[in-house]
């Protein structure tokens, strides 16, 4: 298993702000002081996993490689392009990214159309615009080019669109319900052996149509059982097998082809317990899930995820991200609120045997400086969980983080 681990933004998340100048087209290199705050959605081709960061209004591309690598704090960051606005190159919240035919396809939210993109970034075209009719849109959410045609989920529309390759309209189906072949805010979406897999988080269901639009069936309810599904995000079909990330239940679910469950992400393979996995993608036998609040995108050997039935995730101990987290404390590469984040998950799972812990600090200056080096030193396996562990239950029984 390799991780991807990615740092919260140094800035502040917000969608506000200026438009700024020129286009946004065009890959920028590497920066040292580049990090990723949110991973919203997530594609992988030939050797990089591009993710979509609406926070910072830009696409990014990292590269990864073969088994065994973990990847440094700043992802291996090879590419990014946009900018904040609504010219040419420029995004507004984007969210669905698909890269396909040397061209990288990004749903422009919130300004209402879908913008292509050459590998190396530049832009090339843009259709779309604010509306109901036929080729505009509400809150794009999802790109698939397929068999020469784009496909947009059309979310607060409640219906799928089809253009041709040069964006040009050519059909639609949906419409706004809870039935079946009705659509509630379709959110993220699979094509596959010429079927459309359509999550819908509303409703905590996948529903499947042909290419005409046509339903076939659906699959998913609300619950947390096996085959239940709790504000499920994305999907992506790969050899038979349905992924779904079920962002509710903090899960990876795995079904067949039909719809019926199978297994989730096996207890064999070694991974960072999900945190709200938001988003899944499949490329050179690798399997990348997105993991947004805790900032990492996890990357699994496809092979080794299969073969099991009715299998629970292991629980794991302290993750690896809470260890990288101290680390960075420890350098005041992060601030106290980022850390108490850490603190507070170990405390939800029961790593830490407190009721519940805000996630504020009084100041700075009430965390004594041997809680700090007690953080660098565990984060480099110089003491062990128990004794870092009892640092953390200091400053709680010392009431330096209220619970």
């Amino acid at each position: 298993m390799l991780s991807l681990i990615i740092l919260p933004s140094q800035s502040a998340f917000g969608w506000g702000g200026g438009g700024g100048s020129g286009g946004g087209g065009g890959m920028t290199p590497k920066s040292s002081a580049t990090t990723i705050f949110f991973p919203y959605t997530i594609a992988a081709s030939d050797g990089q996993i591009f993710v979509v960061v609406p926070g910072d209004s830009k696409v990014k591309g990292y590269q990864y490689s073969s088994p065994g690598i973990i990847y440094d704090r700043n992802g291996n960051l090879v590419t990014e392009f946009g900018s904040l606005g609504a010219k040419d190159g420029q995004f507004q919240k984007p969210k669905g990214i698909d890269v396909s035919e040397d061209k990288i396809f990004v749903a422009d939210s919130s300004n209402y159309r879908i913008q292509v993109f050459d590998l190396d970034g530049n832009f090339l075209f843009k259709f779309g615009s604010k509306g109901k009719l036929d080729g505009q849109f509400d809150c794009p959410q999802d790109i698939k080019f397929y068999k020469n045609q784009i496909y947009v989920v059309d979310s607060d529309n409640h219906r799928i669109q089809i253009f041709d390759i040069d964006g040009n309209f050519i059909s639609k189906f949906g419409s706004e319900g809870k039935g079946d072949g009705e659509l509630k805010k379709p959110y993220k979406f699979d094509i596959y052996d010429d079927k459309i897999f359509i999550v819908e988080p509303f409703v905590s269901r996948v529903q499947v149509f042909d290419l005409a639009g046509n339903f076939l069936f659906n699959f998913g309810s609300e619950g947390s059982d096996n085959g239940e599904l709790k504000y499920p995000q994305d999907i992506v079909v790969w050899k038979e097998k349905i992924f779904v990330t079920d962002l509710g239940n903090n899960r990876i679910q795995i079904f067949d082809i039909d719809g019926n469950f199978v297994t989730m992400l096996s207890s064999n393979v070694i991974h960072e317990k999900f945190e709200r996995p938001h988003s899944i993608a499949i490329s050179d036998n690798k399997i990348f899930v997105a993991d947004s609040p805790v900032y990492h995108v996890q990357i699994f050997e496809a092979s080794d995820t299969l073969g099991q039935k009715n299998v629970q995730p292991e629980e794991t101990s302290i993750p690896d991200w809470i260890k990288n987290n101290a680390g960075w404390w420890a350098e005041d590469q992060i601030g106290d609120s980022d850390f108490v984040k850490g603190i507070e998950y170990m405390i939800q799972k029961g790593i830490i045997k407190i009721e519940k812990v805000q996630t504020t600090v009084e100041s700075s200056d009430s965390i004594p400086p041997w809680i700090k080096n007690n953080a660098g030193w565990w984060s480099k396996g110089l003491i062990s969980d128990n004794e870092f562990i009892k640092g953390i239950e200091y400053l709680v029984k010392s009431k330096i983080i209220k619970v």
